[in-house]
């Protein structure tokens, strides 16, 4: 494994961290495998709108600040590429404008890494426009592997439109696999005839957090994400509604921030729920595992949903989880074993809920289960998986 080197194609997520976190994390799980990690964190440049990305635009400023453009975090050796985006402009169109951007913005840096170093794999993290660069040097380089992981955004977003799923069946008849973060993923992706498709679990922060006597916190239900329509905040909201006669003590805790907040706010007024609904914005991952460790139920039926972090994070405090039938989390989850699954209905979630409270399923074995389950999720497996292809 000496001089062994792994290239990852990510991209910056504005969000005040130096690209996804989830990326970074699984890069340096590799660099403590002992491989050198070089990454490849694509910066967008909106030319015509940048006036109007105020955060873009400071981050990019700081970004500018480093003159080598290169970060070490980790380990992991970060080298920022700004390239020309034109964000959703042409985002159906046949031929993928900044999948051939990025592709241009790296191919003379990768050049030199390849020609210096060993190089082993190639990990490019989303399909459209990483996935299309690694498409574009496996061509240039066919005896590097090379795997394109799905996420579940962008994948799900061109799945179903034809120009979406040529460039889809086009860049994973050249990679070596497609990795998926969830078996619905893989079920959908194999449902287009690409059969190359493996699942491995994205990894958890594992925090080491006493783990609180649920039964101190019997009525307390929580619900992280997004505040946006695929979520389904507002079926959580009427399912408790349906349960409030005879459970008065429930609270809700929602927490996150979007455009259905004040849809939502609005919601709780009409039905009178004021005093059994609480709503958080964005906080840190830390506060969110200690308002999980302090929860009864953890809930979120939410539809698109590539995997769900938050799922195996309540899962890992004991919290009892419910996700959603058929969607990414459908698998890791298994109903009545180690959580819940359940469609998108109030009706079907408040008679579960119910269900729970009168102590109809063994909930002290489901959260054990749970508990065990969530532990294999780290990012030394999801690395170790990784290299074993």
């Amino acid at each position: 494994m000496e001089n062994k080197t792994i290239i990852i194609l990510s991209h910056v997520g504005f969000d005040d961290s130096p690209y996804c976190s989830y990326v970074q994390a699984h890069a340096k799980a590799l660099v403590e495998q002992g491989y050198h990690v070089k990454v490849f964190a694509m910066i967008p440049w909106f030319p015509f709108f940048s006036y109007f990305q105020k955060k873009r635009r400071s981050f990019l400023s700081r970004i500018r600040n480093h003159k080598k453009q290169v970060q070490n975090l980790d380990g992991v050796e970060v080298i920022y590429k700004k390239t020309f985006s034109i964000s959703n402009l042409f985002y159906n169109s046949k031929i993928n404008l900044n999948g051939i951007f990025y592709y241009h913005a790296i191919k003379k840096k990768f050049r030199k890494i390849y020609k210096n170093e060993d190089v082993e794999r190639i990990d490019a993290h989303t399909f459209k426009v990483e996935g299309y660069a690694a498409y574009r040097l496996k061509k240039k380089y066919p005896n590097v592997k090379t795997t394109v992981t799905l996420h579940g955004t962008s994948f799900e977003r061109n799945v179903t439109t034809k120009n979406g799923t040529h460039q889809i069946k086009k860049i994973f008849q050249k990679v070596d696999y497609a990795i998926c973060v969830s078996d619905k993923i893989k079920k959908e992706i194999n449902a287009l005839g690409v059969h190359n498709a493996k699942v491995i679990y994205n990894g958890i922060h594992q925090y080491h957090l006493e783990l609180c006597d649920k039964e101190k916190y019997q009525y307390n239900i929580l619900s992280v994400g997004n505040l946006i329509k695929q979520k389904n905040n507002d079926i959580v909201i009427k399912a408790i509604h349906k349960i409030l006669n005879q459970y008065q003590d429930v609270k809700l805790t929602i927490v996150g921030e979007g455009v259905e907040k004040n849809n939502l706010e609005n919601l709780v007024q009409e039905l009178g729920m004021t005093e059994n609904v609480t709503f958080i914005e964005r906080i840190l991952n830390s506060q969110v595992l200690n308002l999980m460790n302090e929860s009864y139920l953890f809930i979120m039926p939410s539809v698109s949903e590539g995997f769900g972090i938050v799922y195996p994070e309540a899962m890992s405090v004991g919290a009892i989880t419910i996700g959603t039938k058929g969607e990414g989390i459908d698998g890791f989850i298994k109903n009545e074993e180690n959580g819940f699954l359940v469609n998108p209905d109030e009706d079907e979630i408040a008679q579960l809920i119910q269900k729970i409270y009168q102590k109809e399923y063994n909930v002290e074995e489901i959260r054990k289960k749970a508990y065990q389950d969530s532990k294999e999720l780290t990012w030394e497996n999801n690395a170790k998986k990784y290299l074993e292809l």
